[in-house]
């Protein structure tokens, strides 16, 4: 699998050139909508139910989804996943089915916005930290993608490769905002959705057919193909006991749960017309997201039955090899370009979070007095600072699949907790939040050099049996102690100090009150704060 030597380099590249153009004149023409903060943040609140759920959908469908999971489908079957397809889609489907309304209720402009308003300025600054040192890792991980995508169809070397995706990130995201991320997400998830069923549907016949494919499922593991438990065989990944059990549980809670209080997320459920558009879309983005993402679980299969002998660095190249190989050009053109698509959508969106923060919430911790003008210039200015830093980081490491999970795990140990606690449980203060967070965070690293020294380095197990992988498998088989510490601490905290630190009320982002209540109960005063009356 040689990269930079595709035959029909130029016709791709002419493809994604003009791609990137369109994303550009889409920047241009969204920064004329953008006449204030919440026009830039959250799209003026103005969202429909089908813009919404392909901003969703487009947004959590990312290089991961397709380059990573092909290649741990292949390494591991089914197993390899959970993180994702199936990690995500649950964080959608609860997200649908509980936190979107309740976030939309609140009318916050960010997630931190929440946390401020329930817990104080030092949970919120807190919480900022962590949700920024998140989506830069995350844009981080896209940008490897973007790097090995290039260098694939044009031989591109990896850091230009990796600084043009970003440049023009910055140009339509710093134009645009979230009018911008949102029409060219619903723009990708087209994209996406025809590039990969044209590759599934063109590459499998050419394969022998579906039955071959199911016939012939395997993986380098030698796992059952379909298993989604451990196995009395090979454990999970090839691990056993409790660091085997560590590891499945915190493949689902890593991205199940610790995407949920994610600003990315929040982002475009505020962003909604209305509570109702803000639970919907989730639902209807977990389906879609199901659906689509276990195409490329199926072409890893694919690729084990016809080539089960790739290096393991070769795995994450499985598909633009497939492209290649059975697609012609003009069908390759355009998988390539729904391959950058996968990788913007989710960048712009995560770029945009970080700097929303920022502008929105971290400016405020310093500068009380900041008004809309200036929150908007700083939020824009921010915009290409976070994208130099996730450059940095996309240039140093180079997995995409881990580097992306494993900035939901930062906030799986250190949010969640106070996040869900916030909403349903009325004694939790800010102390307990903070030591719920610090305390989540502290644990997590003491459990990773923990099961560090513990991990089983030999092929077959772990990641991909190499000792730098195996920092991974310690990273998310550690995750879960922590994360039980995170409750515990939540807990025990926030009943021990209730007279020196009242709990707060649970408001909306003008200071009124509202109930968590998950669905209207008729005669209930569910609409006293007012919110649910304008609806």
């Amino acid at each position: 699998m040689e990269q930079g030597f595709y035959e029909y380099a130029r016709p791709v590249m002419a493809g994604l050139f003009i791609y990137l153009l369109l994303m550009l004149a889409v920047g241009w023409w969204s920064h004329k909508r953008i006449k204030n903060t919440d026009d830039f943040i959250v799209a003026g609140r103005r969202l429909p139910l089908f813009l919404t759920t392909g901003t969703l959908f487009a947004t959590w469908f990312c290089g991961g989804t397709l380059m990573g999971t092909a290649a741990q489908s292949y390494l591991f079957g089914n197993q390899g996943v959970i993180f994702d397809p199936w990690g995500s889609t649950l964080s959608l489907l609860l997200t649908g089915l509980v936190f979107g309304r309740l976030m939309r209720r609140g009318g916050y402009l960010t997630v931190i916005d929440f946390f401020d308003l329930r817990y104080g300025k030092k949970m919120g600054l807190l919480a900022s930290l962590v949700q920024v040192v998140a989506e830069i890792g995350w844009v981080g991980g896209q940008l490897v993608a973007f790097g090995v995508i290039l260098q694939f169809f044009a031989g591109i070397p990896f850091f230009w490769g990796v600084a043009l995706s970003c440049a023009v990130l910055v140009v339509y995201t710093y134009l645009g905002g979230m009018w911008s991320v949102t029409l060219t997400d619903f723009l990708q998830a087209g994209l996406i959705i025809g590039g990969t069923a044209v590759l599934l549907f063109t590459v499998v016949p050419l394969a022998g057919g579906w039955g071959e494919l199911l016939a012939s499922a395997g993986n380098r593991a030698g796992i059952p193909a379909g298993a989604l438990l451990p196995t009395k065989e090979h454990g999970y990944l090839g691990y056993f006991g409790l660091p085997g059990w560590f590891y499945y549980l915190g493949a689902w809670l890593s991205t199940g749960l610790g995407d949920i209080p994610s600003q990315d997320l929040a982002q475009r459920l505020l962003a909604a017309k209305n509570e109702r558009t803000a639970s919907w879309s989730a639902i209807l983005a977990a389906l879609l997201y199901l659906v689509v993402g276990m195409i490329p679980v199926l072409l890893g299969s694919l690729m084990y039955g016809l080539n089960p002998g790739l290096a393991t660095a070769e795995t994450e190249m499985i598909l633009p090899h497939l492209a290649t190989s059975y697609l012609p050009p003009v069908l390759t053109a355009i998988f390539a370009v729904a391959l950058v698509a996968t990788l913007m959508s989710s960048s712009d969106s995560a770029l945009l979070a970080a700097a929303s923060i920022v502008g929105r919430n971290v400016l405020r911790y310093f500068h009380p007095g900041a008004g809309s003008a200036l929150t908007l210039k700083v939020t824009r200015l921010c915009i290409p600072f976070i994208a130099v830093s996730s450059l940095l980081i996309a240039c140093y490491a180079g997995t995409i699949y881990m580097l992306i999970v494993i900035a939901w795990s930062l906030i799986l140990v250190g949010l969640f907790a106070p996040f869900a606690a916030g909403y349903f449980w009325k004694q939790s203060n800010q102390s307990g939040a903070v030591a719920a967070l610090t305390g989540g965070l502290f644990s997590w690293i003491l459990a990773i050099l923990y099961f560090l020294d513990r991990v089983t380095l030999k092929t077959g197990s772990g990641t991909t049996g190499s000792s730098e992988m195996a920092i991974w498998d310690a990273v998310y088989m550690g995750s879960v102690p922590a994360f039980a510490v995170s409750i515990v601490l939540l807990v025990l905290v926030s009943l021990a100090t209730q007279k020196k630190d009242p709990p707060r009320p649970l408001v909306d982002i003008a200071g009124r009150p509202f109930h968590p209540r998950l669905f209207k109960i008729r005669g209930a005063p569910a609409a006293r704060s007012g919110i649910l009356r304008r609806r």
